[in-house]
């Protein structure tokens, strides 16, 4: 399910999009690129359903509709149910507010600001309005007008933690460290549990060189969050400023384990293990880097070539090689939404399957790529589906199509040697042995080097250096 990231739809329309959903009210410091914050207090069901009932039951509708079309990954649906929304219920701010989220989230900006700048004028005295049009504004590097609405909404509350942890980055933004440190700990004041204000003050303490009251404040916000990616690698960094690598190393691998597909922390981790002399497992790190960064030219690849499957199939098969199996199913699916039936993808989607240990649906996709294109891989792979459904002469029947002799074909013959000599069938028992004794043998006498064929990905754990 897509990750919503329309604080004000959520806050009206309660639909369980789970703990992860994204809060555009406030930003989090990290490294040079800031993240995203999901730690913002989320309204109450109670809260929420108060607010929905304030519309009409039409609107009500509407506004439910238009939160399961961004949690669907439909904004258009989204965009299109708001309008019809607002045109019954022309002078609500809250509307504009979510249509302008959905917007942003659909990269419209021109109309994104447009109907922020219509709920700020509808209700020119709601802080929080002004807020979400900051952030917005400073999402599009518009520093100065995003600091104009952080100010009015704290002028006009004080106390508004997310638009001061807001112009605290913006200040971190301008290398105004203390400026930064004054306004994340006003946050704070206002808001203890504000996790994002605890990490964001340690970043700017830790810019101040102020390192035991910078990791003072980061600890606590993992205190409070404890999967929060970006703290764990602020800890790291300061860590590694306090020379104490092997606690830096445990922070990056933290915040790996948490968030594996991202190069930045790797790139950390593998520097505190050069700290310790551990160039070995650095240079794991150095290969996980370079296969994100290929990961990362194949997604880009992929969405300026959408209806092409191969750019997926590609995709799809580089994040195999990472044991990144339920990722590469979805890419395989896509392909096949482009190219129905397409034979590669239904292979590469079984091969998948079969890693994860759903043998039945791995049979039916190879099945179906045998039927568009008989291959040797593809028998070879149902050979093993078989085999381990428990089918031991179906399997031996693949094999031989596909010309394969190993170790698996061996283990064929003897299952099925088992089962003949269970029904009392000697002779064939006996000659199903024999068979997997003359396969063993043969494979004894093999050089070292050969090896026989398989249809699994070994691979490339990129996970693989977190210890």
């Amino acid at each position: 399910m897509r990750l919503t990231a329309i604080a004000l739809l959520a806050a009206v329309a309660v639909t369980g999009c789970g703990s992860d959903s994204k809060n555009a009210e406030s930003r989090s410091a990290g490294i040079e690129l800031s993240i995203p914050n999901t730690s913002q207090p989320k309204p109450s069901a109670d809260a929420a359903k108060a607010t929905i009932n304030q519309y009409s039951e039409a609107v009500r509708q509407l506004i439910q509709k238009a939160n399961a079309g961004v949690v669907a990954g439909r904004n258009n649906v989204a965009i299109e149910s708001l309008s019809q929304a607002i045109g019954i219920t022309p002078e609500d701010a809250t509307l504009f507010r979510m249509r302008a989220d959905v917007y942003a989230l659909q990269g419209e900006n021109a109309n994104a600001r447009a109907d922020f700048s219509t709920a700020v004028r509808l209700a020119p005295s709601n802080p929080d309005l002004l807020n979400f049009r900051g952030y917005f504004l400073m999402s599009q590097g518009l520093m100065d007008e995003s600091r104009k609405d952080f100010d009015q909404a704290i002028e006009l509350n004080p106390k508004h933690a997310a638009a001061l942890n807001n112009r605290g980055l913006l200040a971190l933004t301008n290398k105004d460290y203390k400026a930064a440190d004054t306004d994340f700990s006003s946050a704070i004041d206002a808001d203890r549990k504000f996790s994002d204000a605890w990490n964001n003050r340690g970043f700017a303490r830790m810019k101040l060189e102020q390192y035991e009251p910078a990791m003072s404040d980061i600890k606590q916000a993992l205190h409070l969050k404890d999967d929060y990616v970006t703290a764990w690698n602020n800890c790291g960094l300061v860590a590694m400023l306090q020379q104490n690598f092997e606690e830096a190393e445990q922070a990056f691998a933290r915040a790996m384990q948490i968030d594996p597909m991202d190069p930045r922390w790797v790139n950390h981790h593998r520097a505190a293990l050069i700290k310790q002399n551990r160039f070995a497992e650095a240079q794991k790190d150095a290969q996980k880097v370079e296969w994100l960064n290929q990961l990362t030219a194949l997604t880009q690849q992929a969405g300026r070539n959408a209806r092409d499957p191969r750019t997926w199939i590609g995709r799809g098969e580089h994040l195999m090689h990472g044991k990144q199996f339920g990722a590469a199913i979805q890419d395989f699916s896509r392909a096949l939404t482009v190219s129905p039936g397409n034979p590669v993808a239904l292979f590469d989607r079984a091969t998948a399957w079969a890693r994860m240990g759903d043998f039945q649906k791995a049979m039916i996709d190879c099945d179906e790529s045998l039927v568009a294109q008989p291959s040797k891989e593809g028998y070879s792979l149902r050979g093993e589906l078989w085999l381990q459904l428990d089918n031991p002469g179906q399997a031996i029947e693949d094999f031989e199509t596909a010309g394969r002799f190993d170790d698996q074909v061996a283990q064929a013959y003897e299952k099925r040697a088992e089962k003949r000599r269970v029904a009392g069938e000697t002779a064939e028992a006996d000659a199903d042995t024999a068979k997997a004794k003359e396969l063993r043998d043969a494979m004894a006498t093999k050089p070292a080097t050969e090896k026989g064929p398989t249809s699994s990905a070994e691979g490339f754990d990129p996970a693989s250096s977190v210890q």
